[in-house]
């Protein structure tokens, strides 16, 4: 089920400093503002008197706006390379955590999701071209290693956030969060834009497009996005996204309904972010081992986690539910930086990164969105279950129908290698005829 083979380990050892950068940039230019966010509705229904669904637009809001930018900053990224690309994503978030000292209507604080829109989108953008570009045989395991950073800041977060709120008020405490952009990624990032060891991570030489291009991994666009199977991993992106993220931008909400205390709360979102540490790297093999197949069986561990939302008030089914939550948020963090490769290959990967990020923000916007609309039609969130439930369904049929050809291409690539080292040793150790 797992791999761990010489060619894993290999990269692993020579391209910890990759991981160890792109970690900390999940979990300060992305973690942060993700799961800050869900602390500000309550206090922002509590200030302004919004309804849940205006309060939660600022999720789609920033995610309308990514699905844009991970368009743009996906082909920059081919053009300029992630290390740059990083820097400006990464400085934009800090910025827009600031402005939320000076938001007052709804106008201001629905921009100030545009700007961290901006910069989500392509900071995942980014990393995920860096981390495809630095690994191959372990890159599902690596991308599970990278995004450890969310898990960390969904661990440390909510805590953090609570405590700062309720000493000096939401406004100072979601600015506060900034300060990890400013002290540690972007430091951090400069060296490895200005590192020798790291030159992959700046733009694509003349070169090495030319070599994708005789290899036929470097297809036209219009060729790519005529395809059926194009369409079958955008749609089922764009699906599990916007499932993941309305639980995502809710779940304090949700807890709330079922009468948990703050602190309780808080305990519930950072459990997850506990079990995540181990889905990441899990979910990561198996994408490595299995490729489309995991990734359909874990999409189906996201509808049961759904499911199981209804009796969150049962500590047992509550345990359940952060396990297959964390299951299905680490499939829908890693789909599309492995399947975009695994399918085709590593030319473009700025610009196929960028299309599918789109998607999956698409749904990250539509989702939490969605789910507030029809919470407040109904006065609960049942029949926003039932239809979350059944969608990610529908995601796994359609990514079982994709081939993944350059990850099958690569495994026999492999199989033959490990082939020809074994036939030197077996033919020495064969007698002679003669003897």
């Amino acid at each position: 089920m797992f791999r761990f083979d010489a060619a894993f380990r290999a990269e692993l050892r020579e391209n910890w400093p990759i991981l160890l950068i792109a970690f900390v940039c999940f979990l300060f230019g992305f973690a942060a503002p993700a799961y800050a966010l869900p602390f500000i509705f309550p206090e922002a229904i509590k200030e302004f008197g919004w309804n849940r669904e205006e309060v939660t637009l600022l999720a789609s809001s920033k995610y309308a706006v990514g699905a844009i930018a991970a368009i743009i900053v996906g082909r920059l990224v081919d053009w300029t390379g992630a290390w740059l690309s990083l820097i400006v994503t990464v400085s934009m978030g800090g910025l827009a955590l600031i402005s939320f000292l000076w938001i007052d209507d709804l106008t201001h604080y629905y921009l100030s999701g545009v700007l961290l829109g901006f910069a989500s989108g392509g900071t995942m953008v980014a990393l995920k071209v860096l981390i495809s570009r630095s690994f191959h045989a372990s890159q599902g395991t690596a991308m599970g290693m990278a995004l450890l950073g969310t898990v960390v800041g969904s661990i440390i977060l909510p805590f953090i956030v609570t405590a700062t709120i309720s000493a000096f008020g939401w406004r100072m405490g979601i600015a506060a969060v900034s300060g990890g952009i400013w002290v540690v990624a972007l430091p951090m990032l400069l060296y490895g834009f200005f590192s020798q060891k790291m030159a992959f991570g700046r733009r694509i030489t003349p070169e090495a497009r030319a070599a994708a291009k005789r290899s036929g991994d470097n297809l036209p666009f219009i060729k790519i996005i005529s395809e059926p199977r194009f369409w079958l991993i955008g749609i089922a992106v764009f699906l599990v996204g916007g499932v993941d993220m309305a639980f995502t931008q809710h779940q304090v909400l949700i807890y709330n309904d079922f009468g948990m205390a703050p602190e309780w709360v808080a305990v519930a979102v950072s459990a997850l972010g506990v079990v995540g540490i181990a889905t990441r790297l899990i979910v990561g093999n198996v994408l490595d081992r299995s490729s489309n197949k995991g990734l359909a069986a874990c999409w189906v561990l996201l509808s049961i986690s759904v499911l199981l939302a209804f009796g969150l008030a049962s500590p047992l089914i509550l345990m359940a539910f952060i396990v297959t939550r964390a299951l299905g948020h680490s499939a829908v963090m890693l789909d599309t930086g492995v399947m975009t490769k695994h399918v085709y290959g590593p030319s473009q990967l700025g610009t196929m990164l960028g299309m599918y990020t789109a998607m999956v923000s698409t749904g990250f916007a539509i989702g939490p969105w969605l789910m507030g609309r029809l919470y407040d039609m109904s006065g609960n969130y049942g029949a926003a279950f039932i239809l979350f439930a059944i969608l990610p369904l529908i995601a796994s049929a359609l990514i079982w129908r994709v081939r993944p050809v350059f990850w099958e291409n690569m495994k026999l690539a492999n199989q033959a290698e490990k082939k020809k080292e074994l036939i030197p040793l077996s033919a020495t150790t064969m007698p002679h005829r003669g003897s």
